[in-house]
Order: C-alpha cells, then sequence, then structure tokens
C-alpha cells in the first residue's frame, strides 16, 4: 500500500484559507451596509436591495472596462486576421521625422501602431521585396524613395503627403 494514503492529511484550518476569510468580510460588509442603511438612513428592504443592484451593475461596469483596457493590447496580437490600422498624418509624419534622425526609413506600422524602421546601415546590404500581386510591393518601394528623397531635400511637411 502506498504510504501517502495511510498518512494523515494536514488541512489548514477554515480561517486560515484566504477565500474563506475573504467570503467572510463580504458577507460581514454587505450585512453591516445593510444594517446602516435599515437602521440609519430608514431605507426599505426594496430600496436597498435597489441600490445593492445598481452597485452591482456599476461594479461589473468598472471591472469591464478594465479588463476591456488591460486586455487590450493581446487581445489585438490574438486576432487574424488584424484588424486595419489606421495611422493619423501628424503621428506618420512625427514617425518619419524620428526615423530620420536615427538615419532609417519608415517601412509601416506593427499591429500596436509602433512604427517599423529600417535602418540605413542595413539597407547597404541586398534587400528582396516579395508578395503576391496588389500586396503592395511597388507601394513600399515608392514610400521608401519619397521618404529618401525628402530626406535629402528636406521638403516641407506637405512634400511627404505627395500622392503617386
Amino acid at each position: 500500500m502506498n504510504p501517502a494514503y495511510s498518512a494523515p492529511r494536514e488541512h489548514p484550518l477554515v480561517l486560515e484559507t484566504y477565500e474563506v476569510v475573504i467570503a467572510a468580510l463580504l458577507l460581514a460588509g454587505g450585512w453591516l451596509a445593510w444594517y446602516t442603511a435599515r437602521e440609519r438612513y430608514h431605507f426599505t428592504g426594496l430600496q436597498v436591495a435597489e441600490l445593492a443592484c445598481y452597485l452591482f451593475i456599476g461594479m461589473t461596469a468598472l471591472y469591464s472596462a478594465a479588463y476591456l483596457f488591460l486586455t487590450a493590447r493581446l487581445r489585438r496580437e490574438s486576432q487574424w486576421p488584424h484588424p486595419p490600422l489606421v495611422v493619423r498624418p501628424n503621428r506618420d509624419e512625427r514617425a518619419t521625422r524620428e526615423a530620420w534622425i536615427q538615419d532609417a526609413v519608415v517601412l509601416g506600422y506593427d499591429v500596436h501602431g509602433k512604427p517599423w524602421l529600417w535602418p540605413d546601415r542595413v539597407r547597404v546590404m541586398q534587400g528582396i521585396v516579395l508578395g503576391m500581386t496588389g500586396s503592395g510591393k511597388t507601394t513600399l518601394l515608392r514610400n521608401i524613395i519619397t521618404q529618401d528623397l525628402c530626406r535629402v531635400a528636406d521638403l516641407p511637411k506637405t512634400a511627404t503627403t505627395y500622392r503617386w
């Protein structure tokens, strides 16, 4: 026989488990709020129940909003295909200027809106652009050329928004 079966089991005391303590504190707090509302503020039982429902709905909405905000990045990464990303022109212009300071060009943006930079020290090596028809190879090359021309000529902002 396995010695684990014959060994006495040691369980923690009920008040030492945090789940029981938290549940007891919540029940005590709920009872105290109910008692205070009834005795001090002279609410009826239905009024207290209605306030408890509103509190529950408000807490659920607050928890849901916090959950959606805190997990937005993970949900964006796991969604496939990724939803289209829209980058404001002024943000694109700022990313391009910062890339020029670092001697690089902006190839595009990832799913979170962070720019992908292609440094000049890497560009001197061979680069291959592959993709299906209509996937944006020509547009990518035109954007790289446009960024190079604007960086060398240091043209005003309106020149970078030129469409081919």
